[in-house]
């Protein structure tokens, strides 16, 4: 009996465990000390660029471009709009091209070395014709812009720190095409950090790494609160048809980390999609693990 009860009280602590390994942590107010990140503070940036549906080359994704660009500038990243041409084949689809015009959006903050190889924090701004986009990808853009602007609080970053808001991405990857391929800024990217969404709540997971990830594996988990990532996710995702921009870095030798979350995926490229309907907890967690 006393070895029942042992096993089962084992049982009830390792569920408590994986309950509470899955709670968003929780979000932080918009008067939170400036060197922290601000789930609040994030979601303004979200309310102001996701709205409405915003699909590359509508009047409404150049408002949203706009919005980003008077936001970095405030943030003192001296933005400039790049524009392009993308080209994406799809992993299932080798006979199928598409090539789309997009304006990708580039911010630098200045560290300490400006020669050695930067940092990246890059997520798309475009929506699907059907979705406002809020969660994929504006919780992406928006953590972006609240992580620089905790890293600019905590002083001069050792080296630049790039905020790559890509173009297209729901098109095919068009803006990151672009980017890494024509723009003599890619050259510059020595590590990159991706964030994307397919869903609307949930804990943010690491899915996916550059090549040679040994060290980056091992800075990410000695540095982030509670890191979510498994191996075994990053092997299925290899063989789905979905991508995301990381996989036009990645292709270009790019080292770097990719982050998502999938909770409630009912909401994903979804009319329900709303800034109302992003989990605060969730967007939290992303700024969390990246800003660390």
């Amino acid at each position: 009996m006393g070895r029942l009860l042992a096993l089962f009280a084992a049982l009830i602590a390792a569920g408590l465990l994986a309950w509470t390994s899955e709670l968003t942590p929780k979000p932080q107010p918009a008067t939170a000390p400036a060197t922290a990140f601000s789930a609040e503070r994030a979601m303004a940036d979200i309310v102001g660029m996701a709205s409405v549906p915003h699909p590359v080359g509508s009047a409404a994704n150049a408002a949203s471009r706009d919005f980003l660009v008077a936001r970095m500038t405030a943030l003192g990243l001296s933005p400039q709009v790049h524009p392009g041409v993308g080209i994406y084949q799809p992993k299932r689809a080798p006979d199928v091209i598409t090539l789309g015009h997009v304006e990708n959006i580039v911010g630098v903050l200045p560290g300490r070395d400006r020669g050695a190889p930067a940092m990246a924090l890059m997520a798309h701004y475009d929506s699907v014709p059907g979705s406002t986009g809020a969660s994929d990808d504006a919780a992406g853009a928006s953590s972006a812009l609240e992580i620089v602007r905790a890293l600019k609080a905590r002083g001069v970053p050792a080296r630049d720190v790039i905020v790559l808001i890509t173009d297209g991405e729901e098109a095919g990857l068009l803006g990151a095409s672009a980017f890494f391929r024509d723009d003599p800024m890619a050259k510059r990217v020595g590590f990159l950090f991706n964030m994307e969404a397919r869903g609307s709540s949930g804990r943010v997971q690491m899915f996916q790494t550059g090549d040679n990830n040994g060290a980056a594996i091992r800075l990410m988990a000695a540095t982030a609160p509670r890191p979510t990532a498994s191996s075994l996710t990053g092997f299925i995702y290899k063989y789905m048809p979905n991508d995301t921009d990381f996989t036009v870095s990645k292709a270009a030798g790019v080292p770097g980390l990719n982050y998502a979350f999938i909770g409630r995926q009912f909401d994903y490229h979804a009319a329900s999609s709303t800034p109302a309907t992003q989990d605060r907890g969730t967007l939290q967690d992303m700024g969390d693990q990246e800003a660390a």
